[in-house]
Order: structure tokens, then C-alpha cells, then sequence
């Protein structure tokens, strides 16, 4: 499993804030059926986990099979909501070139998950155009900067912070 420095700074810094808080995982780069399959692995059954909080899907829109992409964020909360957390689910976050084939199919998934999420009783936290007017990409347009990461890690920080408070 590989960790992602800038989020897990900010992670650190959110449990110091909240003791329960005691697991965080990143599975860097994981479309959505990859998070399902691993989650009974990574979770204890024996552990109380306040809150779940999924960010995925950035890599499973470049088949933009959106179909498929549904099935999977279904199977996702399926598995999450055995656990008995607050499951919330982050939006897909844009990637470089607006208006791009790719982006339209984020914007569809995001629109979906949204009202799935109203509709399932999960958290939705959107991420909007927020990432758009920060420049938080690399050139290539498609991951996040040390920029980027320091900017997703602190809004995801205050997310966890403000939901467990």
C-alpha cells in the first residue's frame, strides 16, 4: 500500500485533534472495485470506525463506461455500510483539459453519486470547481501536485474533523 506524504501529514494532524480517529489507508491510484475488494482486509471487524470516507473514481473515468463506474461506487457503500460507520463519499475530482470527453463523464458520475448518496443515506462532501481555480494538477493534468495534495489533505482533514466534532 503506498502512502501519500502531504495527505497523511494532515491526517496526523486531525488525530491529534480526535483521538478515536485511529486508521486511515491510501490506496493510491485504486479505481473503486479495487477499494471494495480490499476494504475486508483492511479493516478489523472487532474495530469501531466512526466514519468512512472513499475518494475514488479519478482512474476508472478514463474508460468512461459509466455503467460499470455505478456498479462499482454501489458495491463500494454496499460493503462500506456493513461496518456501521457514517460512510461519506468524495466527488471525482476534475482532470486537466475542461471540457474535455473525460470531464463530462465526471461531471455525470458526480451528478449520480450525489443523489445516490441522498438516496442511500451517505455523505456526499463535493469537491466542485475548487480544484479548477487552484491549479492543483501536474503538467500532465490527470494527479494531483504537492500543491494539490496539501490543499485535498487539509479540506479532507477538515471534513473528518468537522463530521467527528
Amino acid at each position: 500500500m503506498k502512502q501519500d506524504s502531504a495527505i497523511n501529514r494532515q491526517y496526523k494532524e486531525t488525530s491529534r485533534l480526535r483521538r478515536s480517529l485511529s486508521s486511515i489507508f491510501h490506496l493510491i491510484g485504486a479505481k473503486a472495485r479495487a477499494v471494495t475488494e480490499r476494504v475486508p482486509q483492511l479493516m478489523k471487524s472487532t474495530d469501531y470506525y466512526p466514519m468512512l470516507l472513499f475518494h475514488t473514481g479519478t482512474n476508472d473515468t478514463a474508460s468512461r463506461n459509466v455503467g460499470r463506474i455505478k456498479e462499482d461506487f454501489k458495491a463500494l457503500g454496499g460493503k462500506a455500510q456493513s461496518f456501521g460507520a457514517q460512510v461519506i463519499f468524495s466527488s471525482v475530482l476534475l482532470v486537466g483539459g475542461r471540457g474535455s470527453p473525460r470531464n463530462r463523464c465526471i461531471m455525470g458520475i458526480n451528478s449520480w453519486l450525489h443523489g445516490w448518496c441522498r438516496h442511500e443515506g451517505f455523505g456526499f462532501y463535493d469537491n466542485g470547481t475548487f480544484f479548477n481555480d487552484n491549479n492543483p494538477l501536474k503538467r500532465h493534468g490527470t494527479h494531483l501536485s504537492r500543491k494539490g495534495k496539501g490543499i485535498f489533505g487539509n479540506r479532507l482533514a477538515s471534513l473528518v474533523w468537522r463530521a467527528l466534532n
